[in-house]
C-alpha cells in the first residue's frame, strides 16, 4: 500500500459508528491520562497556554489538560470523534476547541502554539520517515518559541529485520508501484491502521533533528519524548 492509501484506510475505519462509540464511551474518557502522559506532562517545561492535541478522539487527553489550566485545541480526521469529544468536555465542564484535518497535511497558523501533543502511538500512524519529519516541520512552524512536543511512539527493537528482506520488500514495493519508502517496523495493525515500530534511539533523534527540534527528554521504555522549539 502506498502512504495515501494507508491514511486513508485509518480514516475510514475510525469514522465507523461502532469505532467512534468506543472511543467516545464515558468509561474511557473518564479515565484521563495514564501514567506515563502523567510523567511526561509532569516532564513539559510549559505549563500553561495554548495546547494543539493531534489525535483528539473522544477527548480522553484533551479534558484534563483543559482541566490543568491548557487551552485545548484537538485535531482529528474524523469530524464525529471532535464533537463526541466537545461534548464529553462539557460534560466535565471545561471546553476544548476543535480542527477537522489530517495531521499529515496540517494547517494552522504560525507561532501561535505553546505545546503540541500527540495522543499515544500517533506519531507511529504516520507513514514514512519523509512524512513524519514533514509533520514536525508544520508542529516546529506552529509553535511559539521554546515551544515544546510531547511525541508518544511505539518501540520495539527486538524484532529488527534482516538486510537482505529489507531489500527484498524495497524490490517489491518498487515492483508493484507500492510504498517504495517502506522501512524496517512498519506493519498493518488489525487491517485498521499503519503501525511504524521503532527500532533504535537514533532513529527517533534523527528525525527529530531534522525537523528542527532539541530532544529535551526521550524515554524508549515507555515511548515517550519531549521536544523543544530552539537551542536546550
Amino acid at each position: 500500500m502506498r502512504p495515501k492509501d494507508f491514511i486513508e484506510l485509518a480514516r475510514n475505519s475510525y469514522a465507523k459508528p461502532d469505532l467512534v462509540e468506543d472511543w467516545s464511551a464515558p468509561q474511557l474518557v473518564d479515565d484521563g491520562l495514564n501514567e506515563d502522559e502523567v510523567r511526561l506532562l509532569e516532564r513539559t517545561p510549559v505549563k500553561t497556554g495554548r495546547l494543539l492535541l493531534l489525535g483528539v478522539g473522544g477527548g480522553r487527553e484533551a479534558i484534563p489538560l483543559a482541566k490543568q489550566g491548557f487551552e485545548v485545541i484537538g485535531v482529528d480526521f474524523v469530524p464525529e470523534m471532535i464533537a463526541h469529544a466537545k461534548a464529553n468536555a462539557r460534560r466535565q465542564h471545561v471546553e476544548i476547541e476543535g480542527l477537522v484535518q489530517d495531521i499529515c497535511s496540517l494547517k494552522v497558523p504560525p507561532g501561535t502554539f505553546d505545546v503540541v501533543w500527540f495522543t499515544t502511538g500517533l506519531y507511529s500512524s504516520v507513514p514514512t520517515r519523509a512524512c513524519r519529519i514533514s509533520v514536525l516541520q508544520s508542529i516546529h512552524n506552529a509553535l511559539r518559541q521554546r515551544g515544546c512536543v510531547v511525541c508518544q511512539f511505539y518501540w520495539d527493537p527486538s524484532g529488527a529485520n534482516s538486510r537482505r528482506r529489507q531489500r527484498l520488500g524495497a524490490l517489491v514495493a518498487s515492483l508493484t508501484f507500492g510504498n517504495r519508502e517502506a522501512e524496517d517496523g512498519d506493519l498493518l495493525l488489525g487491517n485498521v491502521e499503519f503501525i511504524h515500530l521503532f527500532r533504535s534511539e537514533h532513529e527517533l533523534r534523527s528525525e527529530f533533528e531534522a525537523a528542527g527540534f532539541s530532544v529535551n527528554y526521550l524515554d524508549t521504555c515507555t515511548g515517550g519524548a519531549i521536544l523543544v522549539k530552539g537551542p536546550m
